[in-house]
């Protein structure tokens, strides 16, 4: 002690890495640099496995650095956001084009983890039943511009929906340890009822058998799948919206889950009151996400806002619980207006990001939006005066992950 002043104890360094796995990631880096023991205990797989586990619930905002745009006539382009992290970042997903260009250029359909899922339908064939679309995938780091060509697949040419499943999948052998780069990918077909699944595992390189989880279900005829996105909760579980068609509107939505560790399904109904004050009763204005605390849940776009009911299992009965997100005069008096307030009528939710809690949304007149739920601001991403309905269909976006930054540091 020296001018009454007491130094600091020193922690153990395990209670220090358990602090530095629930920091931030710019603090993790940080604290990587500071001494060579910590970088190697923090680079080393057992703590990115830690990192990961902590981070299973809540949000990091930060962690949304920007999105990947496809067109026609531009073929592929990033946009970041408005952050200095995000604009010193550098995206690549040319190795994947394989230099071919034309009409045949890969196309962003799914993100996770660090990763992303790239589509393209390639070859039409001639059959006994007429032309087959034959689809090729890869995935990979835009960060590393390191990409995995996927072999052919049973449910190619029928690839309706694609969930990227990363990590936590596999070990490496013999040491428990987590791979960073691992992933799994599930493959929904179209075929409805039956609709199809297969499942590619990056540490066999194949693809399992083909299934049909939702066969056993009895789900009416007049139903299908409502939007092509899903949301996974606990790593493996995969939530759907789907639509049940009536005689007389309105229509009908319930979720469906798939688990791709055991292949077990189930349908929860979407109860009519949580649909009730929406303003044109499209599928548009019905998004799947999760809550901070890792709950399923439904943003619905309503007449008075953003609204999300978070669904909760009380001794085995569901039961949905609604709260206002935000408000329709926080949402317009986040934008420049294109109209007046009273013509900016009309809301599209297109997608969710499940590491960053943010929401993609779009209202006619203020062009698209983006809002965090965690702390319910809204920040306007573009401007614009109509609603784009190709919008959700060609883009995605792309969060960072900590557990690949810091597998991609060296180890001293």
């Amino acid at each position: 002690m020296e001018n009454g002043i007491r130094e600091p104890p020193d922690l153990p360094l395990e209670i220090l890495l358990d602090i530095f796995s629930r920091a931030d990631l710019v603090t993790v880096v940080r604290c990587a640099a500071a001494s060579k023991l910590l970088r190697r205990h923090i680079t080393d797989p057992s703590f990115r496995r830690r990192l990961r586990n902590h981070a299973v619930e809540g949000f990091v905002p930060a962690l949304l650095v920007g999105i990947f745009f496809h067109h026609i006539d531009e073929a592929r382009c990033f946009v970041t956001l408005a952050r200095p992290s995000a604009n010193k970042l550098t995206l690549s997903l040319a190795p994947a084009n394989g230099g071919d260009g034309g009409p045949y250029t890969f196309r962003p359909v799914a993100s996770r983890a660090g990763l992303v899922v790239l589509s393209r339908n390639r070859v039409r064939v001639r059959d006994a039943t007429g032309a087959l679309e034959i689809e090729d995938l890869c995935v990979g780091s835009p960060v590393t511009g390191h990409y995995a060509f996927l072999p052919p697949a049973a449910v190619y040419g029928r690839g309706y929906s694609h969930v990227l499943l990363a990590g936590g999948e596999e070990d490496d052998a013999g040491t428990g340890r987590s791979s960073s780069s691992s992933f799994r990918l599930l493959v929904l077909g179209d075929a409805w009822p039956r609709k199809p699944t297969q499942i590619f595992s990056s540490r066999t390189g194949v693809w399992g058998p083909v299934t049909e989880p939702f066969a056993s279900l009895d789900l009416p005829k007049r139903s299908g799948i409502a939007r092509y996105s899903a949301v996974v909760l606990r790593g493996v579980v995969a939530h759907w919206l789907y639509y049940v068609d009536s005689l007389s509107p309105p229509r009908g939505y319930g979720v469906l889950t798939v688990d791709a560790g055991t292949g077990v399904a189930a349908a929860v109904e979407i109860p009519p009151h949580c649909l009730r004050w929406r303003r044109h009763e499209v599928t548009e204005e019905l998004l799947l996400a999760r809550s901070a605390e890792g709950r399923l849940a439904l943003l619905v776009a309503e007449s008075l806002g953003i609204a999300m009911w978070t669904l909760s299992d009380d001794g085995g009965t569901a039961s949905w619980a609604r709260r206002l997100v935000v408000d329709r005069a926080g949402i317009l008096g986040s934008a420049k207006l294109q109209y007046g307030p009273l013509g900016c009528v009309g809301t599209q939710l297109d997608w969710f990001g499940e590491a960053s809690g943010t929401v993609l949304f779009q209202v006619n007149g203020a062009g698209t939006l983006l809002l965090n739920l965690h702390t319910r601001e809204v920040s306007q991403f573009s401007q614009g005066k109509v609603i784009n309905r190709t919008l959700s269909l060609s883009c995605c976006p792309y969060e960072m992950d900590p557990a690949s930054v810091l597998a991609a540091m060296k180890s001293f």
